[in-house]
């Protein structure tokens, strides 16, 4: 029979996925920015189409997650393409994931910098370490850490939301505003098509997170649970993406020229709020390179056995190292180009696995069944 619907893991699970994907690109709001407030109220039909796709994928992952249990979560890539096409996606992903990792820790140590006056290397150092340690815990603890951390993110996105919705309310021609005036401020957009901006961001936030998904899956209590957890995860995310949106078009003027959009919204609503997001900041760059660790690490070793904690204290010591040396937007560059399009197609395999393969093979083994009670 299958087991009652856990809510606290149900909770963890999509907050866990949240977290993953909020990282220091979309708290500091330079990732919404481009992606969807660009482009001014179509912004928000563009968050709805990453929604719907990405609440499929998402659906489906958390699924074979469950029932598979794979041994090892990149093992879905063989999975879905075969041996030799899954093993360009497995080594694909881990550079990518562990790439971005790398990225994240340069990222947190100049934000650091910036808003404390940390020097640059202390900070690097100071969530490595931290990013460590979580990973040495392992998946389930890992979940449960971040799956805190996940609604609260989301809290903090809805406040700013709000407080765009309110001053929207006493400002009613705002957005009609933001909209003429966004092609013209010189903002960076991610497409130039906004509907495919919403398509691209859903699927670069699927080939970044592919193997946590599956090990998200495999950790809830039943298929139902996953499957749950997965579309709220999913929904908790989008209404933290709509949220962005209408703050950032709402205070358009205040962003700018602005490299952390958010900062100079929250601190123009509340110093004290602008404070507490600047520690968000931070602390969204540390669960994400927690994450991203974990899933590098989790490619060559399994949890918390002693290879598992030398790959990772030597995967977290060479990001260190190398956090404040390499020239990490041509190596972001070189990584994120190819993502958006690898991820189309390997939806493209999920979805001939799931849907088109699965109907040959029921009507072939039908058709046996007939043939045989013949």
């Amino acid at each position: 029979m299958e087991k009652s619907l856990n809510l606290k893991k149900v909770v963890l699970l999509a907050g866990a996925l949240s977290a993953y994907w909020i990282g220091s690109g979309f708290s500091t709001g330079q990732e919404i920015l481009q992606f969807f407030s660009s482009s001014g109220t179509n912004g928000l039909i563009a968050a709805l189409i990453f929604m719907v796709i990405t609440g499929v994928l998402t659906f489906l992952l958390f699924s074979i997650g469950q029932k598979k249990q794979f041994a090892n979560p990149y093992d879905v890539f063989e999975h879905y393409c075969g041996k030799y096409v899954g093993q360009v996606y497995i080594w694909y992903s881990v550079a990518l994931i562990y790439g971005i990792m790398v990225v994240m820790l340069a990222g947190a140590g100049a934000t650091l910098h910036q808003y404390f006056q940390i020097p640059t290397y202390a900070g690097i150092w100071v969530i490595g370490l931290l990013a460590l340690g979580t990973t040495l815990l392992g998946v389930e603890k890992l979940i449960n850490i971040i799956g805190t951390i996940g609604p609260v993110k989301i809290v903090f996105m809805v406040i700013v939301g709000c407080a765009g919705l309110y001053t929207l309310s006493q400002q009613t021609g705002l957005l009609s505003e933001a909209n003429a005036a966004m092609p013209t401020l010189g903002f960076k957009y991610a497409s130039s098509n906004w509907a495919w901006s919403g398509a691209l961001y859903a699927f670069l936030a699927l080939i970044v997170s592919i193997p946590f998904q599956v090990a998200c899956g495999a950790s809830a209590g039943s298929l139902k649970e996953a499957r749950v957890a997965a579309l709220v995860g999913v929904a908790g995310f989008t209404l933290a993406i709509v949220m962005l949106v209408i703050a950032e078009l709402v205070y358009y003027k205040l962003i700018v020229g602005e490299q952390v959009p958010t900062l100079a919204i929250t601190n123009t609503i509340s110093p004290v709020l602008g404070f507490i997001f600047t520690a968000l900041i931070v602390l969204c760059i540390y669960s994400a390179v927690a994450s991203f660790l974990l899933m590098t690490v989790r490619k060559f070793a399994a949890d918390k056995t002693m290879k598992f904690k030398l790959i990772a204290t030597g995967l977290a010591a060479v990001g260190i190292v190398f956090g404040g040396i390499l020239p990490f937007d041509k190596l972001v560059n070189l990584l994120f180009p190819f993502a958006g399009y690898s991820a189309i197609v390997f939806a493209g395999f999920m979805i001939y696995k799931e849907f088109i393969a699965k109907k040959v093979d029921d009507a072939v083994t039908g058709a046996a069944i007939i043939e045989k009670a013949k």
